[in-house]
């Protein structure tokens, strides 16, 4: 690929992310913002646990559905390179959707996205990453860790067995989530960030229930 083919590819993906469905699930059922709502973050999770699960799966949806258009409209741009023209567009997404140029720059955590992308990318070592992040979750019990361990795991798998190009897009996505999460990560240690529902509940199956 050539720059100007990345550049679109990266644009396109990025003009695709600033549609946060979140927003506009929350502003049809609730009347107000996704900013306005629950912690203020136009994620799945966010949506989930203030409107009920309904619009969680919209959420879900939606933010599958613009990553899904931003990788076809990359392969359109760019067919003879295919893939990676999608997970160029992928990461524009990502980018997109957490700093939104209408909102100040001020937006999601991409996790839905760059989950979509590097599936859509590699579904081998894209869903072994998922499942790497879950994993973390139940196991540590914060969902920050858990998408950062995501990102992580993509990255190594990557540079194992992908393309150099493939590493460079892995490398960003890793930046970009761990830039997402950071202050959640750092909140861990001061309490300020709680465990994950999930895991709580986990732990209680196993029969060695955990304090938050």
């Amino acid at each position: 690929m050539n720059v100007m083919q990345e550049t679109c590819c990266l644009l396109v993906g990025y003009a695709c992310g600033n549609l946060l469905t979140a927003d506009l699930v929350c502003r049809a059922k609730a009347g107000r913002s996704a900013f306005q709502t629950g912690d203020g973050n136009p994620g799945m999770a966010n949506v989930g646990h203030t409107l009920g699960v309904g619009a969680a799966v919209a959420v879900l949806a939606g933010d599958i559905g613009k990553t899904l258009l931003a990788w076809c409209l990359g392969n359109a741009m760019a067919p003879v390179e295919g893939s990676l023209a999608g997970l160029i567009a992928g990461v524009g997404v990502t980018l997109g959707h957490n700093y939104p140029v209408w909102h100040g720059f001020r937006g999601g955590k991409g996790v839905t996205t760059t989950c979509s992308a590097i599936i859509l990318a590699n579904p081998v070592t894209g869903l072994a990453s998922c499942l790497v992040g879950l994993a973390t979750v139940l196991l540590e019990g914060h969902l920050c860790v858990g998408a950062v361990a995501i990102t992580t795991a993509w990255l190594v798998l990557s540079a194992a067995f992908g393309t150099p190009a493939q590493t460079i897009a892995a490398v960003m996505l890793e930046v970009l989530m761990v830039m997402a999460h950071g202050s959640a990560i750092r909140g861990i240690a001061t309490g300020k960030t709680g465990r994950a529902t999930l895991s709580a509940k986990f732990w209680v199956m196993l029969g060695h229930p955990r304090k938050s």
